[in-house]
């Protein structure tokens, strides 16, 4: 029995490597591979599969659409028609979308684990179904394990909670503080551990721990990327998508869809899941996904410019941090390498003024979330790039913000 739910790697990385040197690609980097492919809808759960999650969602606490928000003065500065803003500053009460993927993967891991099955147009077992047979086994002792660069940590911890399990979370020295002490503080108390050196080197550590011979019965391995069989965690962000498209139906009057989305990236899971629903094989509109990193930590652009997954060193600071990966996980990568129509790297001072940009607009966001309008600017800002991209005075843009308001160090 497996206690492993993870994202598949290349076969060439049993581990994730340490990154290489490479040459940054200008900060606008084409993939030339967008213009024709289409994706094809997760049917694990049969035709209704994204449906199944949403409804899976709507039965944890908290649970609430989160809004979309036209920003009228942001599109009349950029000379496009329509700017609108998916916030993910309150999700499940946390403020990051991350909780969307953390508890649909964890969710899985434990049926997996406990070999629960999932039947398509059944009842979902609920968190006291699960806490039952969890009990009933003598499992109160398992453990999470998982590996975070914020955000995530503290989603796994919260949704481990509530299903009575603990959770050890590894995580760069890179990290905040203050991060480190949210994340101790959610579910049942979880437990950090501090690793020297970047993601990569945390994630790396977490895998070890987790699939420690012999402790396969004690150890539950849940990451937001790297190794084996994790397509499920971007499967958990099909609820924001299902959101938008109504409520971008109900405000434009079922006359206006976006026609360019910016996402942010880390290691990439919520950017593939952006990029599989706008490239669906069965929408009728051509919406282009428009992908953005920080600069010290641009792995998809350098995969774009190299044409194959490929790592970088990140630097140990970045106000960016949620997002301060330097790999994409192996299956973020075959969507994202096919699908996204350009990726674009931000400064801090970028993302920090985008920040304010929108505080100014009424919505509270972190760098993170912020860094998708600090890439909508960059890219409005390059006349060869956003001519290339079409967005010109008919262009409607929707900004995938995905953290709420944070302390961080403003940059100078």
């Amino acid at each position: 029995m497996s206690a492993t739910l993870l994202i598949k790697l290349p076969a060439r990385r049993s581990q994730l490597s340490r990154a290489a040197s490479f040459i940054m690609p200008p900060t606008v980097q084409f993939n030339p591979s967008a213009t024709s492919w289409r994706s094809s809808p997760p049917t694990d759960l049969g035709s209704t599969t994204s449906q199944t999650i949403q409804t899976f969602h709507s039965l944890l606490p908290s649970y609430s659409p989160t809004p979309l928000q036209p920003l009228p003065s942001i599109a009349q500065d950029l000379g496009i028609k329509a700017v609108y803003l998916k916030s993910e500053a309150s999700r499940l009460g946390l403020p990051s979308f991350k909780i969307l993927g953390a508890s649909w993967a964890v969710y899985r891991a434990v049926l997996d684990f406990l070999a629960v099955g999932l039947v398509p147009n059944q009842a979902l077992p609920s968190l006291g179904d699960i806490k039952k047979v969890i009990h009933d086994k003598g499992l109160e002792e398992l453990q999470v394990i998982t590996a975070t660069a914020g955000n995530w940590g503290r989603a796994v911890a919260k949704m481990a909670g509530y299903l009575g399990l603990k959770t050890v979370v590894f995580g760069s020295d890179h990290m905040h503080p203050t991060t480190r002490e949210l994340i101790r503080n959610e579910g049942l108390g979880a437990e950090v551990r501090v690793v020297k050196g970047g993601y990569v080197d945390a994630a790396n550590e977490a895998r070890e721990y987790g699939m420690e011979e012999g402790r396969e019965k004690e150890r539950l391995l849940v990451m937001d990327m790297g190794f084996e069989g994790g397509e499920k965690v971007p499967g958990g962000y099909s609820t924001m998508l299902t959101e938008y498209e109504t409520q971008i139906r109900e405000q434009t009057d079922g006359q206006r869809g976006a026609t360019h989305a910016f996402v942010p990236c880390g290691c990439g899971s919520i950017a593939s899941a952006v990029t599989s629903f706008f490239r669906d094989a069965k929408r009728e509109d051509d919406v282009k996904v428009v992908v953005v990193e920080p600069d010290s930590a641009a792995c998809l652009l350098v995969s774009l410019e190299r044409g194959e997954d490929s790592t970088v060193e990140t630097g140990d600071k970045t106000i960016m941090c949620g997002m301060n990966c330097g790999t994409l996980s192996g299956s973020a990568w075959e969507v994202l390498g096919k699908g996204v129509e350009a990726g674009v790297a931000v400064t801090d001072k970028e993302a920090h003024r985008a920040v304010v940009d929108l505080e100014n607009e009424g919505v509270e966001a972190g760098p993170c979330g912020a860094a998708t309008l600090a890439g909508l600017r960059r890219v409005c800002a390059d006349v060869s790039a956003r001519e290339k991209l079409g967005l010109g005075a008919e262009a409607v843009v929707v900004l995938f913000c995905t953290e709420g308001k944070r302390e961080y160090e403003v940059p100078v």
